[in-house]
């Protein structure tokens, strides 16, 4: 039976049934797949020893091999909690499961063709996760199954153990599917074989694993589903995802065996907004405090509040920030994905109220992740807040709701919507609550002990934590030891420490400290401070917390602390020894006698589509501090001048319109600019952000007479696609016609253009992997053919060959025809005119999809489809990625009505 018979054979018979119980039968085939990850690899580094010619997992790169490993079993566990939970957002917001998909990608790098079966785990449950949130899960489980029949066809019992499934799926519930044995037979002796070397290689890789070997067994014995457990498993707290695989396997080896069962019974609220929003009035309303129309004072930084939560253990601390635009470049170290945000909106404003929201709902997207947020339009009595709920729960989905409130009457006319908002509150916060990590009774027993310090002192000693921590039992070695639980109580709050000052012998028990004493310094607006006036600003000045207490700042902390951190946070950078320099406290306007020419030089660009961080420029002038110009510097901008390189360069931000450029002069200039390019993209690289990449077009380089005519511009990426495809010309949106080789070698280094070049002159295949500014390896081409699963299971017939060949100078790594020669080839890929398909019948399902939806609902498409407009000539990765997933959530709660664009934008997505 061919695949395109067998996949329609197996969509049939999943058609009527649940989609939990076609996400069980997707799981089910993938999970049989597992052990095929053990596959014959050379080594990459080759060895005289016999047990060395099979290196573990070598289809992937040694530093990612637990991460991607870590990734698959994380995303069966996921769909199976989909499942068990009966809930198809279940596993939405659990984990990133795209990882997976990475990881499917990062086998092809591999020259051994049997590499090419352990991406059958990674594909087919990619499309298990996508079954689980899809509308259209019968087809992506068909799809799994159709994988897992592609590279299996060999092996006839597993295709039984398929066909079991199909008639177990009509007399079983998800449930039930799942807690049955994953193989009806014994498995076969080759199958056996695997999967003692697949476990083999997992231990090998020595990130605890164990845990999850103890797991998939379970499930081979088909043994019931802790549901709950499974939960918590999906659910990792982020203060211990960021420690890495090994934290993580140690953390679910701790809840399995019911040794971590101590909540820490605190959440955190961040109220947010600009100054006299009304911030600090809505926290005394839930305080049940009387509040006066203009009575209370500007918040001067962060105040922290806490809360008990009705009917819980749970103590709520409530973070209110200061609104002045001045702070909003310190938001980024206090903003965290594990709390609930409170935007306050104020009604009387003279920022209209949607850019008000749209603002600092880009701030939580991009410190916050999902984190989700309730909307506030505070002091409705006086004027009511307009905001288009349709267009912005549309872009995001982690706003909660929407109450029009007035602080001032919360316990009189408002009462009733106070009270109702204030239910929904008590109720987000006890779900972010359940997603709190859980400690043992030892790491419980060192919180419970630091109580009395905080009490006492703003400082504990390294050496009083370590007589705790002894006191309890941790030590200093194995994976939750000493340092792990310092770093834990650090993401949490509790304790911070800055590890990167090895110097520093104590560390903060109380953050109002560290908060005040930079707030402190921010709000007394003097951009240029020696440590004496440091000392004077915080010792001598009485700085008094939100709970009245007197904060003292000892000269030497003052000193070794609070400055040292605001350097630490990119705050600050230190002009010489002694004197900070506070980049965000500069004069607002360019110096007038700038030494750099207002014309020529290369021109790039960053442009934002929604939202630009005030910290962006602070931070890029604080980490190139060393090259500044004399003082030409100010809020806005910088010259830099570099040591190495003959170049200066001009970095200017226009927050109003949202551009972030850098102009370069010099002998050096393009390499100088490819320096900065690659500082401002790992300033950027921790946002969720939507920018475009801009470069100047050179008029030496158009092929028509341009002169007197404005300067245009061309988004980068899309001249680098363009000359990845072969082609030679560029048409710039006024119409006229650019050299594309003149283009880039305008603005390229001489080794990124060589490689570009030698392509551009002398390439034969379309190149796949894009150039970036800041990455200087050299470019590699890689042959596609018709790109779906089908093209695998030519490669594993002996149809298409894996292996290096060098066709016209340009080394190829990946598969391609096994020809002798190929030549004078510049076509598009198949996936490229397959994306450029899809596109096109997607936009016109959504256009026909307007026509049939309420206009509210029709405008939440309006962006992502625009988006995606913009996006369909350049074919931009990260723009299709993020039009793609806007318009996957928004149609996702449309219902059966929108399956013709839900099932277009996941085969896109896939691609």
């Amino acid at each position: 039976m061919d695949t395109e018979k067998f996949r329609a054979e197996v969509k049939a018979r999943l058609k009527g049934k649940s989609q939990e119980q076609q996400v069980a039968f997707a799981v089910r085939s993938a999970m049989r797949m597992l052990p095929l990850l053990a596959v014959q690899v050379k080594p990459q580094k080759p060895s005289f020893s016999v047990k060395k010619q099979r290196e573990a997992f070598g289809f992937w790169q040694e530093e990612n091999k637990q991460a991607y490993l870590a990734s698959l079993l994380r995303a069966y566990a996921a769909c199976m909690w989909r499942v068990s939970a009966s809930n198809i957002y279940a596993a939405a917001f659990a984990t990133n499961i795209y990882a997976a998909a990475n990881a499917a990608a990062a086998f092809a790098t591999n020259t051994n063709a049997n590499a090419i079966i352990a991406a059958g785990t990674a594909y087919a449950i990619a499309n298990a996760y996508t079954a689980a949130n899809a509308i259209n899960a019968a087809d992506a489980s068909a799809e799994t199954a159709t994988y897992v029949y592609a590279i299996a066809n060999t092996n006839t019992t597993i295709l039984k153990e398929i066909q079991a499934d199909l008639i177990l799926i009509d007399q079983l519930t998800a449930k039930e599917l799942l807690h049955t044995p994953l193989w009806s037979i014994s498995p076969p002796k080759d199958w056996i074989k695997s999967l003692n070397d697949f476990k083999d290689d997992t231990l090998s890789l020595n990130a605890r694993f164990e845990v999850w070997l103890d797991w998939y067994e379970d499930r081979l014995q088909g043994k019931p589903i802790d549901v709950s457990l499974l939960k918590q498993w999906v659910n990792i707290p982020k203060e211990i995802e960021s420690q890495g695989v090994a934290a993580i396997n140690a953390y679910l080896k701790n809840l399995v065996a019911k040794t971590a069962t101590q909540p820490l019974n605190r959440v955190r609220a961040i109220f947010i907004g600009y100054g006299e929003a009304g911030k600090t009035s809505l926290i005394r309303a839930l305080h049940n405090e009387p509040v006066v129309a203009g009575k209370e004072p500007m918040t001067a930084g962060i105040d922290i509040r806490d809360w008990p939560v009705p009917d819980t253990d749970i103590k709520a601390h409530f973070w209110d920030f200061g609104g002045q635009v001045m702070a909003h470049a310190t938001h980024q170290f206090f903003l965290r994905s594990s709390c609930l945000y409170v935007l306050v909106l104020n009604a009387r404003s003279e920022i209209n109220s949607n850019e008000q929201a749209e603002y600092w709902l880009q701030h939580v997207k991009s410190f916050g992740g999902n984190a989700p947020v309730m909307i506030v339009g505070n002091k409705a009595d006086l004027a009511s807040v307009n905001l288009n709920m349709a267009y912005l729960q549309g872009k995001y989905p982690s706003i909660v709701g929407f109450y029009p409130l007035s602080c001032t009457q919360a316990q009189t006319t408002y009462k009733n919507k106070f009270a109702s908002f204030q239910e929904d509150f008590c109720e987000q916060l006890r779900q972010v609550g359940t997603h709190q990590m859980l400690f043992t009774k030892e790491q419980f027993a060192v919180l419970q002990d630091l109580r009395p310090y905080q009490a006492q002192s703003a400082f504990l000693k390294q050496d009083e934590f370590t007589a705790l921590c002894q006191r309890h039992g941790i030590g200093e070695d194995g994976v939750q030891n000493r340092a792990w639980l310092l770093d834990i109580l650090d993401k949490l709050g509790v304790v911070i420490h800055f590890p990167q000052l090895a110097y520093l012998d104590d560390y903060i028990l109380n953050p109002r400290w560290l908060t005040h004493g930079v707030y402190t310094l921010m709000y007394h607006r003097q951009a240029r401070l020696t440590d004496t006036e440091v000392v004077a600003v915080l010792h001598n000045k009485p700085i008094v917390d939100e709970q009245g207490k007197k904060l003292e700042y000892p000269k030497d902390k003052c000193r070794t602390i609070i400055m040292d951190a605001m350097q630490e946070f990119k705050l600050a950078y230190p002009l010489k020894r002694g004197t900070l320099i506070i980049p965000e406290l500069l004069p607002s306007d360019q110096p007038s006698n700038i030494p750099f020419a207002k014309t020529g030089g290369l021109a790039f660009e960053f442009v934002f589509r929604g939202f630009l961080p005030r910290h962006v420029m602070p931070e890029l002038i604080v980490s190139r501090h060393e090259e500044i110009v004399g003082e030409n510097v100010w809020q806005c901008g910088v010259l830099l001048a570099n040591k190495t390189y003959q170049a200066q360069a001009l970095a200017k931000v226009d927050y109003h319109d949202r551009v972030l450029s850098i102009t370069v002069q010099g002998a050096d200039a393009k390499d100088y600019l490819s320096l900065l390019n690659a500082e401002v993209v790992r300033i950027l690289k921790r946002l969720d952000l939507v920018y475009h990449e801009m470069i100047a077009l050179p008029l030496a380089a158009c092929r028509s007479n341009r002169l007197g005519l404005p300067e245009e511009k061309a988004p980068y990426k899309q001249l680098c696609a363009s000359a990845n495809k072969g082609e030679r010309s560029y048409t710039s949106p006024l119409g006229f016609d650019y050299d594309l080789g003149q283009v880039l070698g305008w603005i390229l280094p001489k080794a990124q253009y060589q490689a570009i070049s030698h392509h551009y002159h002398n390439s034969t295949v379309h190149q796949a992997e894009d150039i970036h500014m800041s990455d200087t390896r050299q470019i590699q081409t890689t042959t596609y053919i018709e790109g779906a699963i089908k093209d695998q299971a030519q490669v594993a017939a002996g149809n298409i060959s894996n292996k290096n060949q060098t066709i016209n100078n340009s080394t190829i790594h990946g598969h391609a025809i096994n020809a002798n020669t190929i030549s004078g080839s510049f076509n598009t890929t198949t996936a490229d005119t397959q994306t450029t398909t899809l596109l096109a019948q997607l936009l016109k399902e959504i256009e026909d999809l307007n026509a049939k939806i309420p206009a509210d609902q029709a405008k939440a498409l309006t962006r992502p489809t625009e988006i995606l407009r913009e996006a369909s000539t350049s074919l931009d990765k990260d723009d299709l990625s993020y039009g793609l997933k806007k318009i996957k959530d928004t149609v996702i709660t449309l219902g059966e009505i929108a399956k013709p664009v839900l099932d277009i934008a996941v085969q896109l997505l896939a691609l």
